[in-house]
């Protein structure tokens, strides 16, 4: 496979430009059950585990906080089977990106009595705009654990992208290296807090995101110009 050097984001994030807002929900009810009796209701209710962030809002979405209700079809074991809005926003392109990712978040399952169950739940949502908080990084994003490993100790050993992106093209593992302004606000709160502690030429150790591992570098400007400064781990 490989080692490739590009500008597009991987999968699992949106690089966003500084005039595009993001939503995040603020309060969230799991509000009952659909298509049992009431008999049958479970005895308790499926849990938010985890969730992926809500994608970037069109530029045109006026301010406010809106709300939003879903209705979820939770397995026995957590996982969304499927998932539809109950109100609209009127964004039908934003809606479909929005229920992709939610069919992503993870429940914990229903139980009735010492069993899980499967059912159905209507899920009201706030919501607030967020205005983006951007970084300009340095993404290496491998395949595997071993790649990223790698990666990091070329950092540390004070090798800049170039000579990164050819030792390691050598290897099987996929990696690729992105730089650009990145909205961090669109990762999870444990990632934003390490990118947000990173000074100019420090980076992250690995970390799991989705299916890759990835090292972060913040930058002080894109490569091509001037020497590249020494590389700072925070670890």
């Amino acid at each position: 496979m490989g080692t490739e050097r590009t500008g597009r984001p991987p999968d699992w994030q949106l690089k966003v430009r500084s005039t595009m807002r993001t939503l995040v929900i603020v309060a969230m009810l799991v509000a009952g059950c659909s298509l049992l009796p009431e008999a049958q209701q479970p005895d308790e209710l499926p849990r938010l585990v985890t969730r992926t962030p809500l994608p970037v809002v069109p530029p045109e979405w006026s301010r406010g906080q809106p709300r939003l209700e879903a209705l979820f079809h939770v397995s026995r074991t957590g996982e969304v089977m499927q998932v539809r809005f109950l109100t609209s926003t009127g964004y039908d392109a934003w809606e479909s990106d929005a229920l992709n990712e939610m069919k992503q978040w993870r429940f914990s399952p229903a139980r009735f009595g010492a069993d899980s169950v499967a059912v159905w739940i209507r899920v009201p949502m706030s919501l607030r705009f967020l205005e983006p908080r951007t970084l300009l990084l340095a993404q290496f994003v491998c395949s595997d654990q071993n790649s990223a490993d790698s990666a990091y100790q070329m950092l540390l050993a004070g090798l800049d992208a170039d000579v990164i992106v050819r030792e390691l093209s050598a290897g099987q593992a996929t990696v690729r290296v992105n730089e650009g302004e990145t909205d961090i606000r669109l990762f999870s709160e444990t990632v934003q807090k390490e990118l947000g502690r990173l000074k100019e030429n420090q980076f992250t150790r690995p970390m799991k995101l989705g299916n890759s591992f990835v090292v972060f570098k913040r930058l002080s400007k894109l490569r091509g110009s001037s020497a590249h400064p020494m590389n700072e781990d925070v670890s």
